[in-house]
């Protein structure tokens, strides 16, 4: 379990504690009965609402502050996999070393011929043995030539290879919701970031799960096609005319 599943645990479980427990107590106030207590209810009852403001707002507090050092903490990591990609798709064999797959990956598809062994520091397969080919890390010696090779990565197409880039669980589940969301070609990563493009002229970069779901207030799903019906409409009827 990763630090912000548990982070996240421990925050809802305190959160669903403190619900609980004022339900419980709202319930009592309820069925108390008498006029003797009636003072002493109404003074409880002014407390506890103060108490439950308090809470709510503290709890409140401390999602933001956790959601803030996981952020800090993941993006401390996502700089420690700045070098790193990731290739998807490569036949594994036993017989074949994985650096010399992958630059003959880069060389024939990519056609950089210029990258050699020396340029990596690391080069093997992550996961265990399953089925289906287990992706490939790569780590550049440089950042130079790891931009180099993934500015080359759309020649992969249609060659049954991806490369992507090494994401932090957190950053990898906000991509993944967000391509839910917003669509597999809406989104995108660049330096450990996730693009959105959320209409035709307006693109917006998150990191966290937190980021996402102000992202989605902002610009609920299906709200992007519907902005500016217009522009949309001549810019699709322009482009048959120009193939």
């Amino acid at each position: 379990m990763d630090l912000y599943t548990k982070l996240s645990s421990c925050v809802e479980e305190l959160s669903s504690t403190f619900a609980s427990r004022m339900t419980q107590y709202e319930e009592d106030l309820k069925n108390a009965s008498g006029e003797a207590a009636h003072k002493t209810i109404a003074s409880l009852s002014k407390d506890f609402t103060e108490f439950k403001t308090l809470v709510w707002k503290t709890l409140g507090s401390l999602k933001s502050q956790m959601e803030l050092l996981v952020l800090g903490l993941d993006r401390h990591e996502m700089a420690s996999r700045g070098k790193i990609l990731l290739l998807h798709g490569l036949s594994e064999d036993r017989n074949t070393d994985p650096t010399a797959g992958f630059l003959a990956v880069v060389s024939e598809h990519l056609n950089m011929v210029q990258v050699a062994s020396k340029y990596l520091t690391a080069c093997h397969r992550l996961g265990s043995n399953t089925s289906r080919p287990r992706p490939l890390l790569v780590r550049f010696e440089s950042r130079i030539v790891r931009n180099e090779v993934w500015r080359n990565k759309t020649k992969l197409k249609g060659s049954g290879l991806t490369l992507s880039e090494f994401l932090t669980k957190p950053r990898h589940d906000t991509f993944m919701n967000a391509r839910k969301h917003y669509g597999v070609h809406k989104c995108w990563t660049s330096e450990g970031k996730i693009v959105v493009r959320v209409s035709d002229k307006l693109r917006r970069k998150i990191e966290s799960p937190l980021e996402l779901r102000e992202l989605l207030v902002q610009y609920p799903v299906g709200e992007p096609a519907a902005v500016s019906s217009k522009p949309v409409t001549e810019k699709r009827t322009r482009k048959p005319a120009k193939s």
